[in-house]
C-alpha cells in the first residue's frame, strides 16, 4: 500500500494529501451519528494539525514511529504532557482511521506512548467542596431543574457530559431502587447505572412534575434558542457556576466537575469501600479510584500529625 505523503496546504500547515479532508469528513459523520462527541472531534483535528506542522518543519515525507516519538519529544519542550497527550489522541485516530480504511499498512503512532504527567496520579486539579459548602448548595432555592441536576451531581457523582446526555427514559427502577442509566465518558450508549438515593429522588421528582412526562432529554434547556432542548455542557456548567456564586463558593479551583469529587471524596469518608467507589464514579480502572483514597488519606490521617517535639519526650 502507499506510505503516505505529507504536501502543504492554503493553511500553512500539511496535511496527508487530500487524506486531512477526508478525515475530516469521517469525523463530521461521527459526531452526526453520535459516535462521537464534538468537542472530541474538535480535538482530533487540532491534535492532526499541529503534528502536520511539525512534519512539515521538520522536512519529513513518511512519518515513522520514531518520527510520531519525536514530535513527541519537541512539544513536550514547550507544552505540558497533558497537552501532548491531547495532540497524541488526534494524531492516533488519524492514523487509526487510515489504516482501517485501507490507506495505509499500520499505523505509526501505534506504539508511541502518552508522555508522562509527573503528579497526575497523586491528585485532582479540581478541588472537592467542603461539606459546608456541599450543605449551602444543596440549601439554595433554586429552579427545580437546576436543584435536581446539582443533586444529581452531588449525590451520585455524574459528569456534566453525563448529565447533558441523559434523557427521561434512562431514568428506571431497578430491583425495587431508583436508578439513571448514564452514557459515560467514551460511551455512545447508557450502558451502566447511578443509584438515586431518596435526597436525589425527591428533587428530580420536583423537577418531573414541572417538566412533564414527554421523551427527550432529563434536563431540558429553558431559554429562548433551545426551549425544550437539551443541555448543553456549557448551559450545564454556567448553572451550577451561578449555584456556587449564590452558595458563596469562589475558589478557581472549584468548578462544576467539583461536585463529582465532592460525591466521590464523601462516599469515601463515610466508609464505602474502593470497589464500591469505583462502581459509582464508573472508573475503567481501580488505580483511578484509588487517587482519591491516596488524597482522603493524606490529610485524614497524616505522618505530620505525629511529629512532636514536646520537651522531655
Amino acid at each position: 500500500m502507499q506510505a503516505i505523503k505529507i504536501s502543504p496546504i492554503n493553511t500553512a500547515l500539511a496535511v496527508a494529501d487530500d487524506l486531512f479532508d477526508l478525515w475530516r469528513a469521517h469525523l463530521a459523520g461521527q459526531v452526526d451519528q453520535g459516535d462521537l462527541s464534538p468537542a472530541t472531534a474538535s480535538t482530533y483535528r487540532a491534535g492532526v494539525r499541529k503534528f502536520a506542522e511539525w512534519v512539515t518543519q521538520a522536512g519529513i515525507s513518511h512519518p515513522l514511529p520514531q518520527d510520531v516519538a519525536g514530535f513527541k519529544a519537541a512539544m513536550l519542550k514547550d507544552a505540558k504532557p497533558a497537552s501532548v497527550n491531547v495532540w497524541l489522541c488526534g494524531v492516533r485516530a488519524f492514523y487509526i482511521w487510515c489504516v482501517e480504511s485501507g490507506r495505509m499498512p499500520v499505523s505509526p503512532a501505534a506504539n508511541v506512548r502518552g508522555a508522562k504527567r509527573r503528579g497526575a496520579n497523586q491528585s485532582h486539579k479540581r478541588d472537592a467542596l467542603t461539606q459546608g459548602e456541599a450543605v449551602r448548595l444543596l440549601a439554595l432555592p433554586l429552579p427545580k431543574r437546576d436543584a435536581a441536576m446539582i443533586a444529581l451531581k452531588l449525590y451520585a457523582g455524574v459528569r456534566d457530559v453525563e448529565v447533558s446526555r441523559a434523557d427521561l427514559a434512562d431514568l428506571r427502577t431497578k430491583d425495587g431502587m431508583k436508578v439513571l442509566f448514564v452514557t459515560g465518558k467514551g460511551h455512545t450508549d447508557a450502558d451502566t447505572y447511578v443509584k438515586v438515593t431518596r435526597p436525589c429522588e425527591t428533587a428530580l421528582a420536583a423537577w418531573l412534575v414541572e417538566r412533564g412526562p414527554q421523551a427527550g432529554p432529563l434536563f431540558t434547556s429553558a431559554s429562548d434558542r433551545n426551549k425544550g432542548g437539551r443541555l448543553s455542557l456549557s448551559a450545564i456548567r454556567a448553572i451550577v457556576k451561578t449555584a456556587f456564586q449564590l452558595a458563596g463558593i469562589t475558589e478557581l479551583t472549584k468548578t462544576s466537575h467539583s461536585t463529582r469529587h465532592t460525591a466521590i471524596t464523601t462516599a469515601i469518608k463515610r466508609g464505602a469501600n474502593p470497589l464500591q467507589v469505583q462502581a459509582m464514579a464508573r472508573h475503567a480502572k481501580l488505580d483511578t479510584t484509588m487517587i482519591y483514597f491516596h488524597e482522603e488519606s493524606r490529610l485524614a490521617n497524616p505522618a505530620e500529625d505525629f511529629i512532636s517535639y514536646d520537651a522531655g519526650q
